[in-house]
């Protein structure tokens, strides 16, 4: 039985709201875990939280973050951005494919 739609709004209730990003934080991880398995690579992620001071940087172990972090820091600038996703250049992106 497919699952039903999800509803796309904001959380009002900032328990329910830390909750919500806490389950999606452990789901990303997961399925980080699960990429760099199949595809045999290093993974790592970092990201920002609102609900915790410092950064959330996880990877399977520190060999492999610094792997992947001095990877992404010895190619140039063009190619890093490549790479770089933010909700600007996401939305820019979707309407040229659209176009």
């Amino acid at each position: 039985m497919p699952r039903s739609k999800a509803k796309l709004a904001f959380i009002k209730d900032k328990k329910e709201r830390k909750n919500s990003f806490m389950k999606r934080n452990e789901w990303l991880k997961n399925k980080l875990k699960e990429v760099s398995i199949l595809c045999s690579i290093e993974a790592c992620m970092i990201m920002y939280s609102s609900y915790e001071p410092e950064l959330v940087v996880w990877s399977e172990d520190n060999i492999a973050f610094q792997n992947v972090l001095n990877a992404f820091l010895t190619k140039s600038l063009m190619e890093r951005r490549k790479f770089l996703l933010n909700q600007d250049s996401y939305f820019k992106e979707r309407i040229n494919k659209i176009k």
